[in-house]
């Protein structure tokens, strides 16, 4: 029996077992007194356990508000730490709710006589669950709030971007192609986002109608559209815009760096033809709705996608290669609020439970312990674990401002830092920091939006593993300089952003070469001291002998003074930081004793 046909044949509340046999579980109907179940102040009529599924118990339960009552009833269970899924029917209202003791506190909801086919693909993504209990219980929550129902949007995604890799110029690198094509598909995916909102001159058909008047006028989409709203409108203050980006209405300046050109677009500047705008318009962008919700309902593509296209776009080689692999979101809050409690406990004199407990009720006490910290992601990837550590932030600190998207704005200029290799791993993961932003803003045109801070000096891309290990520390003023000229970036604009970027690299540089010049002055002095004291005649007046231990000793301080000297040439050939060094570029966060959390 197809899943359709087997939804529609629910009729009892006895017969739930047959769906979730129907979804890979295994019978099991055994009756409960509803006491026996976390339903208090719920409508709950009767309670089973209906199936098991690896070690995971499925309750049934009947009752007249299915969405409220999984959802409660999986909450209540997952904070006692049981896990079990939870299928609530309401048999005359022929509706039903699914929801598991993991992740989010979201139930799936379905109306039985006309599922929608979204529902469906979430549905049947649970038959695909398997190994232990918590891996079953991390799959169903994720097929639940609705990453089932992005794959045809991945697939298009996929399908898009290597028609955009392969109407780029030949001459161009294939690597280089790569990222072109996903910098201006992801640019578009984000004004789909902001769309969603009504902030495109109140009209959430702006780019489809936009699209259909240039191609009426037969101007091109890249050129004649979307230049002028990247470069043009959203990166500009409205008094600054010509008349030609004016004219596409009330769009609000976004900033943050969002819509700047990338390096790769200067060094290649190339456009896509408007053949394959239209399409990526017609078979990608249009066939979807957009929610700046992180969770979307199922039927919706959210931010979180973000992270699955930046990982299913990538080369399967390279993201083994890599370790690239999308985290979901229950994984990433358990991390995170683990974190947190570890850092709070320590810093409350108390156990990790204690403290978690503190945090969860909102206590003065685990408020400030928490309030001045910042938390490192070093392989950021699309940004998953800054996302949920800003969302935990806000929760916790909600109240002592009177706007979320304010307090998101002070946590991400003050306390969220993250590194990756990956450019575009760096790009997606401003993207989702910003939307985090623009989801607590109101709705509609000529809504009152304050500019989103500048992320690219707080998220860099670079190597870590490959820069000179010196030690030593940065002098204390050339650290104050950089956290003065970061936190004066970050909400920059303009040519005061250019300005204040240009200074920050070289204050940057500077930290480095006195990391640098420090060790080779330490190198130095030791070898001076240890060939003074080889030298140095015995007691009984004779020259001391170099000893085999002295001998290595010299030879590694000589290599490490060479590469000192080698590292300060290479520097100053660059011009700028040839690589990743923690110290110098969070410099201040190092005076202060380093990152309070590093997580990922």
């Amino acid at each position: 029996m197809h899943l359709e046909d087997t939804l529609q044949a629910l009729i009892r509340f006895t017969d739930v077992p047959r769906l979730l046999t129907a979804l890979g579980a295994d019978p099991l109907w055994e009756e409960l007194p509803v006491s026996a179940v976390p339903a208090r102040g719920l409508r709950v009529f009767a309670a089973a356990t209906a199936a098991q599924a690896r070690g995971v118990t499925w309750l049934a339960l009947d009752t007249d508000e299915p969405a409220r009552s999984a959802r409660e009833v999986a909450k209540r269970l997952a904070a006692a730490g049981q896990s079990a899924g939870v299928l609530a029917f309401y048999p005359s209202g022929r509706r039903l709710a699914i929801a598991v003791s993991f992740g989010p506190p979201a139930a799936l909801e379905i109306a039985l006589d006309a599922p929608a086919p979204v529902a469906v693909a979430c549905l049947r993504r649970l038959e695909r669950g398997s190994g232990s209990a918590l891996a079953y219980l991390v799959h169903a929550s994720s097929a639940l709030t609705g990453e089932g129902a992005g794959l045809q949007f991945f697939r298009q995604f996929r399908r898009t971007l290597d028609e955009a890799i392969a109407a780029l110029p030949a001459r161009i690198p294939a690597a280089d192609r790569h990222a072109l094509a996903l910098i201006q598909l992801t640019r578009v995916l984000l004004l789909y986002f902001v769309q969603s909102k009504g902030w495109l001159d109140g009209r959430r058909t702006f780019l489809a109608e936009s699209v259909d008047r240039c191609l009426g006028r037969k101007r091109r989409i890249e050129r004649d559209l979307l230049h002028p709203l990247f470069f043009g409108t959203l990166n500009r203050p409205p008094e600054t815009r010509s008349r030609a980006a004016a004219a596409l209405g009330r769009i609000p300046f976004l900033n943050g760096g969002l819509f700047e050109p990338h390096r790769l677009e200067r060094r290649w500047p190339a456009t896509l033809p408007t053949p394959f705008w239209r399409d990526a318009f017609d078979l990608l962008f249009e066939r979807f709705h957009f929610t700046v919700s992180e969770a979307g309902d199922g039927s919706r593509i959210a931010p979180d996608m973000l992270g699955r296209v930046f990982e299913g776009v990538m080369d399967p080689g390279a993201r083994r290669e890599t370790g690239t692999f999308y985290t979901p979101s229950a994984l990433v809050n358990r991390v995170v609020d683990a974190a947190l409690a570890a850092l709070a406990s320590a810093r409350l004199g108390c156990d990790d439970a204690e403290a978690h407990e503190r945090i969860s009720a909102r206590e003065p006490g685990a408020i400030a312990a928490l309030r001045a910290i910042t938390v490192l992601d070093p392989a950021v990837g699309s940004g998953a674990f800054l996302l949920g550590t800003l969302e935990a932030l806000t929760r916790l600190r909600e109240g002592t401002i009177r706007s979320r998207a304010v307090l998101k704005r002070q946590i991400l200029a003050t306390s969220l830092f993250g590194v990756d290799r990956n450019a575009m791993a760096v790009r997606l993961t401003e993207l989702r920091l910003w939307l985090a932003v623009v989801a607590e803003e109101p709705d509609g045109a000529g809504a009152t939006v304050a500019p989103l801070p500048n992320l690219d000096c707080l998220v860099r891309q670079g190597d870590s593993l490959t820069a000179p290990a010196f030690g030593g520390g940065i002098p204390l003023d050339v650290a104050k300089k950089i956290g003065a000229l970061r936190r004066q970036a970050v909400g920059a604009s303009g040519s005061a952003k250019r300005a204040l970027t240009k200074e920050l690299a070289r204050a940057e540089i500077a930290a480095a070469n006195a990391l640098l010049g420090a060790a080779e002055a330490r190198a130095d002095r030791a070898i001076r001291e240890l060939l003074a004291a080889a030298r140095a005649p015995t007691l009984f007046g004779e020259r001391s002998r170099v000893s085999a231990a002295e001998r290595s000793r010299l030879a590694a301080l000589r290599a490490e003074r060479r590469s000192a000297r080698a590292a300060r040439r290479r520097l100053a050939n660059a011009g700028e930081l040839p690589w990743f060094d923690y110290p110098s570029q969070y410099a201040d966060v190092f005076a202060r004793g380093g990152f309070d959390v590093v997580l990922g």
